[in-house]
């Protein structure tokens, strides 16, 4: 009985130990290699930057999910290690892609480090949370002995999941009638949170697709996720018209989200996310 107390004791500290080392290591390259050589206490202790704040803070959350969807501590640790370098730069590299080719307007580090631009901190880190999301469910359902196959189906998975949401964007934003780039450009905080919702909610639906093991072929798991990612936008759109024509009357989203009203752009962001996570039980129904 005191055997199995000690054990218990050593294992848990062994996993906070290994928490908190990537968590360490997260930090270190997000501020020497991703935003090269800032330094994050003192933007945000002595800039008060919370842009960096909400930017840093949605790389933790998108890496540590990743990572403990994907690796077993218990486990092999040079595996271990080379799948947790691996999901790191992952969801740092789709994230600064998403930057070079779709908001090619802005420079999300430049808004974010110089201007302390909050918008943007925000839209970068929902998309942190989102790839590390996407990666999560590619990561998992996997055994150990076809390791090179699931890595090489997860980068496929982000390819894929950052198309998706590049064109979920390109249909909110016409939905919404706002121009993404131009209005983080303004710092317009309330659009921020919307697509932050947006991005969250596509990738909760890529991730219920891809998530577990393979169903039949890549092929067909290409197609599920075509049609969660379809079914997901679908009621995104039934969503907004649901709370913006019936549930609030009185005031016109699209009209407050230019104000811009960061409330209703909170709320817009959580009717998104809700939407998708009921697009998922719907999809699991059937």
């Amino acid at each position: 009985m005191l055997y199995m107390v000690i054990f218990a004791i050593i294992h848990f500290i062994s996993l906070i130990i290994w928490f908190f080392t990537w968590i360490f290591l997260g930090k270190i390259v997000f501020d020497k290699v991703y935003y090269k050589k800032i330094s994050l206490e003192m933007e945000l202790l002595s800039n008060n930057n919370a842009a960096l704040a909400f930017s840093f803070s949605g790389f933790v959350l998108g890496f540590i999910f990743a990572l403990v969807n994907s690796i077993e501590p218990t486990d092999f640790i040079y595996q271990d290690a080379i799948t947790g370098t691996l999901v790191m730069l992952l969801v740092l590299l789709f994230t600064r892609t998403f930057d070079w080719i779709f908001l090619r307007r802005i420079d999300l580090p430049t808004e974010i480090i110089d201007k302390k631009n909050i918008a943007s901190g925000i839209v970068e880190g929902s998309f942190f949370l989102s790839m590390g999301i996407i990666v999560a469910g590619g990561f998992s359902g996997e055994d150990l002995g076809s390791w090179t196959i699931m890595s090489l189906e997860s980068i496929l998975y982000c390819v894929v999941g950052l198309v998706f949401l590049f064109i979920s964007s390109i249909i909110m934003s016409k939905l919404l009638k706002v121009d993404l780039q131009e209005e983080l450009d303004q710092d317009n905080r309330a659009v921020g949170a919307s697509f932050a919702g947006i991005f969250i909610g596509v990738s909760l639906a890529i991730n219920n697709a891809i998530s577990g093991p393979m169903q039949k072929s890549l092929l067909y798991d290409l197609r599920l996720t075509l049609i969660d990612w379809i079914i997901s936008l679908v009621f995104m759109i039934i969503f907004f018209y649901v709370f913006d024509l019936i549930l609030f009357r009185k005031f016109s989203f699209k009209t407050e989200l230019k104000e811009p009203n960061l409330g209703a752009g909170i709320i817009l962001g959580g009717i998104f996310v809700v939407s998708s996570f009921l697009s998922t039980l719907i999809v699991q129904l059937f």
